[in-house]
């Protein structure tokens, strides 16, 4: 099925398209917002009990961690991906970015040591290159190309080899959305797809478009896909409503099998939700409206199982995005905080693990951030 005009506005970001304090609500249409999804599911899957809503420790409280599973023995360094754009792998402190420059919408290298935006990768659109993710290796990128023709592209990790990553997107799916990369088997995304009705479903497909199996998540919307960092776990968002913007957390197996709730935010919505590289830990965001409408989220952390869920940003402006490190401590997040310029467009940050060292990215650099950055493993 070729994409439609109707398919551009899914990609714009539930979750991470806020700027200036303005989150970018997306449309009534399920199938205009960004979103990911099980087709032919029929009632909410059975959780392991209801779990109580999960208070925030401040930030200044310490946490700890308990692992799904851990990834690869790091002896073990992946290998390029097969049939991909590949490259040279970005270095360890080399991120991913989009960034609007002059109303053009490009992905960039972002050295998060230096904060210097490097090289442009994409030839840029007025609604460009949103949500990469990278390969194992980190030498390939898959993304999202928003715009009239929304697309799912692929190219190598310095630009080289840009084309479609499908001829064609999986039958029934209305509308591609950013997939996770399984980091055992690079071959395999766990890609969300809309499809007719607005609700969503998880397929399993090959990076040559084949589709290998279909999750049945038994809700009808989630999003930010995520794996666990030995394969076996994915995580998302959820929710029985198919026109929302978050939910709760879930953890399924990526073979198939029950997913378990493992948050319940109350009345706040969490999203963007990824691993630490050794499985102990989750990163992810969550939405506040107050009692005059106004609209903040905070980057937290996690146990592996969501619990003791302890805030690393202040929840003071809009934090959302999150991405983790190579080496696990230090996280990349989009935010419209007071930046170098005296603004509040979008920008870049990075923060310690520990909630220590906030710095912005692409200071004096021109331009604003937009979608997700790519860091570590998602």
């Amino acid at each position: 099925m070729a994409f439609t005009a109707r398919n551009a506005a899914a990609v714009v970001n539930r979750s991470s398209s806020m700027r200036a304090g303005c989150p970018e609500r997306a449309s009534s249409s399920p199938a205009s917002r960004r979103a990911s999804s099980e087709r032919g599911v029929s009632s909410p899957a059975a959780s392991s009990g209801s779990p109580t809503t999960n208070a925030v420790a401040p930030i200044s409280d310490a946490f700890n961690s308990s692992a799904v599973s851990g990834g690869p023995a790091a002896s073990s360094r992946p290998a390029a991906v097969l049939g991909l754009p590949n490259a040279v792998p970005l270095a360890s402190n080399v991120l991913l970015g989009t960034r609007v420059v002059g109303g053009s919408e490009d992905l960039y290298q972002i050295d998060t040591t230096s904060g210097a935006v490097g090289k442009k990768l994409t030839t840029g659109a007025p609604a460009g290159p949103q949500f990469p993710i990278l390969s194992p290796d980190r030498g390939s990128v898959v993304y999202v190309q928003a715009g009239g023709n929304s697309q799912l592209r692929t190219m190598a990790v310095d630009g080289t080899g840009d084309r479609l990553m499908f001829p064609t997107p999986p039958d029934g799916c209305q509308t591609l959305l950013r997939p996770a990369w399984n980091p055992v088997d690079g071959s395999e995304l766990a890609m969300p797809c809309v499809v007719e009705d607005g609700t969503t479903e998880l397929n399993l497909v090959g990076v040559d478009g084949s589709v290998r199996g279909t999750l049945n998540t038994g809700l009808a919307f989630i999003d930010d896909v995520s794996y666990s960092p030995d394969g076996k776990t994915l995580m998302y968002w959820g929710s029985p409503n198919n026109d929302a913007i978050g939910g709760s957390l879930y953890l399924q197996p990526s073979t198939g099998g029950t997913p378990r709730q493992i948050t319940s935010p109350g009345a706040a919505n969490d999203a963007d939700a990824t691993f630490s590289p050794d499985g102990k830990t989750i990163v992810f965001r969550r939405e506040t409206t107050d009692s005059k409408g106004a609209t903040s989220s905070q980057i937290l952390v996690a146990q592996a199982d969501g619990s003791n869920p302890t805030a690393v940003t202040d929840g003071t402006s809009v934090d959302q995005d999150p991405t983790v490190s190579p080496d696990g401590s230090q996280i990349a997040f989009k935010s419209n905080r007071n930046n170098a310029a005296g603004t509040s467009d979008s920008q870049i940050w990075v923060i310690g693990m520990d909630r220590t060292g906030l710095r912005q990215l692409g200071i004096g650099s021109p331009g604003i951030a937009d979608g997700a950055p790519a860091w570590g493993h998602r």
